[in-house]
């Protein structure tokens, strides 16, 4: 009877690799997971040899042994919306070359299916949790708190971390907006935002404490909107507005997909922006710049976002931590769509 052949057998394995390259599995090791701690012609060599090989590192056992996984967990309410392929870009940049692998989930906006989905990941044995936009329920904190990894939040810096924390200072950044509008003469100002997050919530306490101490606030010009598709909410925004406030002259929209969707109506209605309407909004998404007329934001430092809370997790690992909030600031990008004449 013909015996049964073990599986993985022929796998290769760290000490092959060593072997082949002249090196003990220790520098291998070192190549492949802290790039730095070799020399360049080095490392170039043993990955030759890996490519060779066909050495394909074995996780499952690293994570037994370890007591932790290579996986480093990615939660995010915005991973289907544009402003978040920056920050993914800035975490894949950090990340490449450190042996971490990355593992996204798009986070819910019920706190109990949000319990379940960090549940599931810190039953992987995550080396690190990246957490952006998730409800700040108590038992979400909770096991937060009490996670084994370390855990960087996407937050605006005045709030408490739990852990680690990286963000702006959303107060500050709708001031300097609302400061904008207010220079160039706009006095009816709408707010609009989608779900009340919390630099949404920082922001709209900005826009109503700045526009109370001018005597224009108006809470009938506060609207929060939510579709699958934000650019097509640019329709309603204006009716909701203007059926309060005909002589609305000017919206801050918390996203920068609200406010190129206000445009879009605007030109269908014949509205002049920006003489007859002022539009700014937040992030400053690629495309801003080139519509017409050209979008007046507040720009955002995404792909420092993505790559500076990747460098806090592996600066973990290497003894090193964050223990303040990381101010990341932002810049008031002035564009035609404000600019009066």
């Amino acid at each position: 009877m013909k015996q049964k052949r073990k599986r993985g057998t022929n796998r290769v394995t760290l000490n092959d690799v060593a072997h082949k390259a002249g090196v003990s599995p220790i520098t291998v090791s070192r190549a492949l997971n802290r790039p730095e701690k070799v020399t360049d012609g080095l490392r170039e060599a043993i990955l030759e040899t890996v490519r060779e090989l066909g050495y394909v590192p074995d996780y499952a056992a690293r994570a037994l042994a370890s007591r932790t996984s290579n996986i480093v967990g990615v939660l995010s309410s915005a991973l289907g919306s544009s402003l978040f392929s920056p920050v993914m870009k800035g975490i894949e940049d950090r990340m490449r070359n450190s042996g971490m692998r990355i593992q996204y989930v798009n986070a819910s906006v019920d706190p109990e299916e949000e319990i379940q989905q960090l549940k599931q990941f810190l039953a992987q044995k995550p080396a690190g949790l990246m957490i952006g936009g998730l409800q700040i329920a108590s038992r979400v904190t909770e096991i937060l708190h009490e996670a084994p990894c370390p855990v960087v939040q996407f937050i605006d810096v005045s709030y408490p971390a739990i852990d680690m924390a990286i963000g702006i200072d959303n107060q500050a950044a709708c001031l300097t907006a609302i400061n904008h509008l207010l220079e160039k003469g706009y006095r009816r100002i709408g707010f609009c935002s989608g779900r009340l997050e919390i630099p949404v919530a920082k922001r709209l306490e900005a826009y109503k404490h700045r526009m109370t101490e001018e005597g224009l606030y108006n809470s009938d010009l506060v609207l929060s909107v939510t579709a699958a598709n934000p650019i097509s909410l640019g329709g309603d925004i204006l009716d909701r507005l203007f059926a309060v406030a005909p002589d609305l002259d000017a919206i801050l929209c918390c996203h920068d997909d609200l406010a190129l969707g206000v445009l879009f109506e605007c030109q269908r209605r014949g509205i002049s922006v920006p003489q007859d309407l002022g539009v700014c909004g937040f992030t400053d998404i690629d495309c801003a710049a080139y519509i017409n007329p050209s979008l007046t934001t507040v720009r955002l430092p995404l792909y420092q976002l993505g790559y500076r809370s990747a460098d806090m997790i592996l600066r973990v690992q290497e003894g090193r931590k964050h223990i303040e909030p990381v101010n990341l600031g932002f810049q008031l990008i002035e564009r035609d769509s404000t600019r009066r004449v």
